[in-house]
């Protein structure tokens, strides 16, 4: 099932590693002098606002289709519940886990850094919160604004608890599970949401704010109800970074690294099949390091920048922070590519018979995934240069930063010279995972 995935698991690359790893070095390095001579002073902030691309403020039509995009969106959710709680509690014949695991975690983080944040314009949790937050104000309930130094804490550990429930739980497949655990979730939404109203759901609930993250790096973007368009990464220059902000994506980047890790061939010989709780926690543990390992390249280079730069390490974290964000998409991108394309099939299969009792809705309940859709080396290859454009993306706003920190002290491209290692080890890192699932 689509829970057994690892990078590049469905063939082998045409070139060895070796070769790769030379390439994307190759690349970064080249970008890197490339960007030293060409690009000398800060563009992505001033291009971040873009040009408007739709100038009417959400017609009538427009809105009509916007909700109509929520209602689709909240039935999905209701009926996806519905089917984890009271459905068969078998994987292959249940709507819940295709759903959360394939369409909503892997799906919005594609069309997150494609084309814009479309996560935050149906999120099924912000409708039922805003009811909440309506009957609530007519019953007289103060909502009050969330607390200044909330961050987005709440977001990295709601995600650090779904890593969890992927990649470590024992029966973290398991709809009935999920199911609770959804509900769960969505109760402690509708009660903050009561005591802060529906907006803290945009920056601190975890899916959603992950999500914004990720489509800070689109060309389209919404403003006041305007559509407008801009160069692809310049969002990041803008992106609001609160604290919390850097645990939600170094977990992130560290949980996609881990699920690689376990499906490549060494982490087979390390953690082999474990199962039941014990397996349980060997996971966890490992989950931990490979969160710990990538915050640590990350500290050495925001260290190196600090001492040569001469400026706060945290004024300098909070430049660098949305560099990772192309890391992270690219990432996503390569390690799911495949998950992505075989089991968007089984989600419309699970459509016509979401709860597993043997129904036919939509007349596709007994589709079989035709993994020939999309060819084994055409995958491969997107894993590749989504990999190795993620990180010339994050070489990109990194050299970016790297200017505006130039202007308060210190040489802007002697900063970047450990950064750029870092890169090149994510690269290396990501590479490997490929090549040895």
């Amino acid at each position: 099932m689509f829970l057994a995935h690892g990078v590049g698991s469905r063939g082998d690359l045409p070139l060895p590693f070796w070769m790769f790893t030379w390439a994307a070095a190759l690349a970064l390095g080249l970008s890197f002098v490339a960007l030293g001579v060409l690009w000398t002073k800060p563009r992505l902030a001033e291009a971040a606002s873009g040009r408007l691309l739709a100038a009417p403020p959400m017609p009538l039509p427009n809105r009509l289709v916007l909700w109509l995009a929520r209602a689709g969106a909240l039935a999905l959710f209701m009926l996806a519940l519905g089917a984890g709680l009271f459905g068969s509690d078998r994987v292959s014949e249940n709507l819940l886990p295709v759903t959360l695991y394939v369409t909503v975690w892997v799906g919005c983080q594609l069309i997150g850094g494609t084309i814009g944040d479309v996560w935050r314009a149906i999120n099924p949790l912000t409708t039922l919160a805003l009811g909440v937050e309506l009957l609530a104000r007519r019953s007289g309930v103060s909502v009050q604004s969330p607390p200044e130094n909330l961050g987005q804490y709440p977001a990295a550990a709601g995600l650090a608890v779904f890593l969890f429930l992927e990649l470590a739980h024992p029966s973290g497949d398991s709809p009935r599970v999920l199911g609770w655990a959804l509900l769960v979730h969505t109760m402690i939404v509708l009660v903050l949401a009561v005591r802060w109203g529906s907006a803290w759901i945009a920056d601190h609930e975890p899916f959603s704010a992950l999500f914004s993250m990720i489509a800070s790096m689109a060309p389209l973007h919404v403003v006041e109800g305007r559509l407008r368009v801009r160069p692809p990464m310049s969002g990041l220059a803008t992106m609001a970074v609160a604290p919390g902000t850097l645990a939600t994506l170094l977990i992130v980047l560290g949980g996609t690294t881990f699920d690689g890790f376990v499906e490549s061939e060494a982490g087979r010989s390390l953690f082999g099949r474990p199962s039941g709780w014990s397996g349980a926690l060997t996971l966890t543990i490992g989950l931990v390091m490979s969160v710990l390992l990538v915050t640590a390249l990350f500290g050495v280079g925001i260290r190196w920048t600090s001492s040569v730069t001469g400026l706060d390490e945290k004024l300098v974290t909070d430049k660098f922070t949305p560099s990772l964000v192309p890391i992270v998409f690219g990432y996503a991108i390569a390690h799911y590519a495949q998950l992505l394309v075989d089991e968007t099939q089984t989600f419309w299969f699970s459509l016509s018979d979401p709860a597993g009792r043997g129904w036919d809705l939509f007349g596709a309940a007994d589709g079989t995934v035709d993994f020939n859709i999309v060819s084994v080396n055409l995958i491969a290859w997107i894993q590749v240069f989504a990999i190795l454009f993620g990180h010339i993306g994050a070489v990109l706003v990194a050299h970016d930063r790297s200017l505006e920190l130039s202007s308060e002290g210190g040489d802007s491209l002697r900063s970047q010279y450990v950064m750029l290692l870092v890169m090149v080890a994510y690269s290396v890192l990501g590479l490997w995972l490929l090549l040895n699932a």
